[in-house]
């Protein structure tokens, strides 16, 4: 049976049905497919090829990039793809795999994990096309939008920017309630990058809903996959789970210095003693658990579990003086070179890091 039909069955009416009729020729080549594969051109190009399962037992590389696909999930820091890979039809038809495989864990946090990751990548490839493009994408979903000619670039029907706008952790930002936009006649007014994020809600949605579809059974091969995707996940959750649950400040609204120390943790670079300091602060004041932030320095060369905890603890003022600590200062993070770039805008107007979201967010 054809891989795509399989994937899509019962949901075509759907999740395809309306939308086919959006112009095939707007987004017709293997690239773009591979940087949006939700889109309904890429059904019809795997139908084409004919792929069944029989075939993607035998593919090793298809198999173990769907995999691929569904681990960068699990990273603290997520890394995206500036450019996409060239294996077109790799990537192409890993999609609809990895998709069977989260759906096949039966995992609903995998599941919006995964929707995220694919959404927030979608995202910024978006960021990087003509206005023409973003357009298209928006209509694909059936917004009512257009160009405006002039700054904001876009103009979005009410009914669409809030169906995006009050969902996720936009919902925590100040900066997208409908009070707080210049709207005229029903249409927001929003930026290109605006556009992008709130179309990034749309496509976390649309995935959500194609994972939750039953596929039915799968080839052993396949179904060992699953398995191991399934105990990939399970090892992860916990720490995974104690992420999600920041609201107050998305990865992206971290400040600078933050950004760059959360992202040599996870990569396990040494981090200087201030260093540390200012990022378990900083995540303690953001609500991240213990438990939570001892797994980010587990890969840091000299991690000794026991006394990496009882330093968390202290700080989070669970131990000692239990007093929480606060963050270093700007100053005293410039007078040790840990400020990471003092010339930002939002940094400038700040003089603790623990404010640089709610800045951003005014």
């Amino acid at each position: 049976m054809n891989l795509w039909l399989i994937v899509a069955r019962g949901i075509d009416k759907r999740f395809f049905g309306e939308i086919e009729k959006w112009v095939v020729a707007v987004l017709p080549t293997k690239l773009d497919m591979v940087k949006y594969p939700f889109l309904p051109q890429t059904k019809k190009y795997i139908a084409e090829l004919g792929i069944g399962f029989e075939n993607i037992v035998e593919n090793q590389s298809i198999r173990e990039r769907a995999k691929e696909r569904v681990f960068a999930t699990f990273d603290l820091v997520a890394h995206y793809r500036e450019e996409p890979s060239k294996q077109f039809d790799i990537e192409i038809v890993s999609f609809p795999v990895a998709v069977l495989y989260v759906s096949g864990t039966g995992e609903k946090s995998l599941a919006e994990r995964f929707a995220l990751f694919e959404a927030k990548q979608a995202q910024k490839y978006l960021e990087n096309e003509k206005e023409d493009v973003i357009l298209n994408i928006a209509k694909f979903f059936k917004w009512d939008i257009s160009r405006t000619g002039h700054v904001p670039s876009f103009a979005v029907h009410f009914v669409n920017y809030l169906s995006n706008a009050t969902r996720g952790r936009l919902v925590h930002d100040a900066r997208w309630k409908l009070v707080n936009r210049l709207v005229e006649k029903g249409q927001v007014y929003v930026t290109k990058e605006e556009v992008c994020r709130l179309l990034q809600e749309e496509i976390r949605r649309h995935i959500e809903e194609r994972v939750k579809q039953e596929l039915g059974r799968i080839p052993r091969e396949m179904q060992n996959d699953v398995d191991e995707v399934k105990a990939a996940f399970l090892r992860n959750k916990p720490h995974l789970e104690e992420f999600d649950q920041i609201v107050r400040a998305e990865e992206s609204d971290y400040p600078p210095c933050v950004k760059g120390l959360f992202e040599r943790a996870t990569k396990g670079q040494h981090l200087s003693h201030v260093e540390r300091f200012t990022l378990v602060t900083y995540l303690i004041h953001q609500g991240v658990g213990v438990d939570a932030i001892v797994k980010l320095f587990s890969n840091v060369p000299d991690f000794k579990e026991d006394k990496t905890r009882y330093q968390v603890e202290h700080l989070a003022g669970m131990k000692g003086s239990r007093t929480a600590y606060t963050t270093y200062s700007c100053s005293t993070l410039q007078t040790h070179g840990v400020c990471a770039n003092p010339d930002d805008p939002i940094c400038r107007r700040i003089k603790n890091p623990l404010t640089y979201h709610l800045k951003k967010r005014k």
